[in-house]
């Protein structure tokens, strides 16, 4: 709501007689202001309003173990605030004044005082704010992934004194930081960083500056170079959501080097426009690094309206995915739940187990037939073993159930033909390449060009040949790069 509104909310609430009735106004008041600059809050009321140690809303957030208090204050003046620091400050909280925060500068607070407010603030990493504040940065968040991660920032970790001219100030530091560190500017990237960090505790700061590290780098920028930041700390989801976004012009070895800070996991959780170029070079430039617990196979034709660029790498319901004509293949990072639902399963017979595995070329280990299980050690292909045959024929079944199978490079693989999944037992976990290679031709029966074609996506830089002919020089550029 604009601050109009709000102020219009705030007068509603004295027309009720209910004490009650007028707390819950102003707290669903707060809370639409608060979720206006970070759609992504989770709000919870408590039982107290105004109270001196006892917050008034819990924020809290999905996928994160933290939460942060929220005190409502009736009033924006200096040397109250200033009071109630002294209780408020361990928890490092957001401070909500429903009075305007100029405007109280405007009749009669100090400006010694609101300097001493606005410290003690900052060191105690709280985060002083009213709705012309929030508003401003709700009304720019739209503008631009930069400012959106900034406005989720604030709500999460601001610190200081924000009216809506400090926050003016600092978004526009931002914006010409990021597009600074675009073009190598040491003293716009200096202003935004710093700027950033006075207004952020660290934990949050860290994650722009991080970003205004890799958007320098991503242009050629040495590392040595870039303005000192007090916390370097790791990349997350959110980060490579945003890069994903905006470093269109990010070289392979950049990529590579971001690659280095991420997981499996971590892309499952990203937020990514597809098709996303981006995504494309960092997987071909990471294949031989990133880990993966398995790989599930779903049929699933391509959709109107959606990109006929296969294969290509994108994320789906969680997962990191590669995208093929009529099928999509689904990692997991660490646990098979992290799998969708898999598709009815449809019977694999002897015969087309024997093609794919030749075609592999793959050598399987053991074979579960129906509902029994054989396995045959001799040879060390149990495909080669004449009792195969036989014991299915004893059995009265056809249908192969899975198949423990070695993977290149080292390790056994469990194949469960009623569910297309590909994955390590225990806790085992495979270089996500070796294990695509390995798992596609298994599971599936592509057609011969479009087998070549994933087996070019799947040479990604560091891939020595093992399941699929090269179809290029080592010299070669991979097709994601072109």
């Amino acid at each position: 709501m604009t601050t109009t509104e709000f102020q219009r909310a705030m007068a509603s609430a004295k027309d009720y007689d209910n004490p009650d009735d007028r707390i819950a106004i102003i707290k669903r008041a707060v809370t639409s202001e608060v979720r206006a600059a970070d759609p992504t809050v989770q709000p919870r009321f408590t039982e107290y309003f105004n109270h001196s140690i006892a917050p008034d809303i819990v924020l809290q957030w999905p996928n994160e173990h933290r939460e942060r208090l929220l005190f409502v204050r009736p009033t924006a003046h200096a040397d109250w605030l200033l009071n109630d620091m002294r209780f408020l400050s361990r928890h490092r909280p957001l401070v909500f004044a429903l009075e305007d925060l100029a405007m109280s500068q405007a009749t009669g607070r100090t400006e010694d005082g609101v300097q001493s407010l606005g410290r003690a603030a900052t060191d105690a990493g709280t985060w002083i704010t009213d709705s012309t504040g929030t508003e401003a940065i709700a009304s720019v968040r739209q503008q631009s992934p930069t400012l959106a991660l900034l406005s989720q920032a604030l709500v999460r970790g601001g610190r200081g004194i924000s009216d809506s001219e400090e926050i003016q100030s600092l978004t526009d530091a931002t914006e010409a930081g990021f597009a600074g560190a675009s073009r190598l500017s040491s003293d716009d990237t200096a202003s935004a960083v710093r700027a950033i960090e006075r207004h952020l505790e660290p934990d949050q700061s860290g994650r722009l500056t991080r970003l205004l590290r890799a958007v320098w780098e991503a242009h050629g920028g040495d590392q040595a170079h870039f303005p000192p930041t007090a916390t370097v700390g790791n990349l997350t989801a959110d980060d490579l959501s945003f890069l994903l976004k905006t470093a269109t012009e990010g070289s392979p070895d950049f990529w590579r080097r971001i690659g280095r800070a991420v997981s499996t996991e971590m892309l499952g959780q990203t937020q990514v426009d597809d098709p996303s170029p981006g995504l494309q070079v960092l997987m071909s430039t990471n294949l031989e690094v990133l880990q993966a617990k398995g790989v599930r196979l779903l049929y699933e034709p391509l959709r109107l309206a959606e990109s006929e660029q296969v294969p290509r790498w994108l994320v789906s319901k969680g997962c990191l995915a590669l995208r093929g004509r009529n099928w999509t293949a689904y990692v997991a990072a660490r646990r098979t739940e992290e799998f969708p639902p898999a598709d009815p399963p449809q019977p694999l017979d002897l015969v087309t187990l024997r093609r794919r595995a030749q075609e592999g070329p793959t050598r399987i280990t053991q074979v579960r037939i129906g509902r029994g299980e054989r396995e045959f050690k001799e040879g060390g292909n149990v495909l080669g073993h004449p009792g195969l045959a036989k014991a299915a024929l004893d059995l009265g079944v056809s249908d192969i159930q899975g198949v423990v199978a070695a993977i290149p490079g080292g390790g056994n693989v469990n194949v469960d033909f009623s569910t297309d999944t590909a994955a390590g037992p225990t806790s085992a976990t495979f270089l996500l390449g070796a294990l695509m290679r390995f798992a596609l031709p298994l599971l599936s029966d592509l057609p011969p060009d479009e087998r070549e074609a994933v087996a070019q996506w799947l040479r990604g830089y560091g891939y020595q040949d093992t399941l699929f002919p090269a179809a290029h020089d080592s010299g070669d550029e991979h097709p994601a790069t072109r």
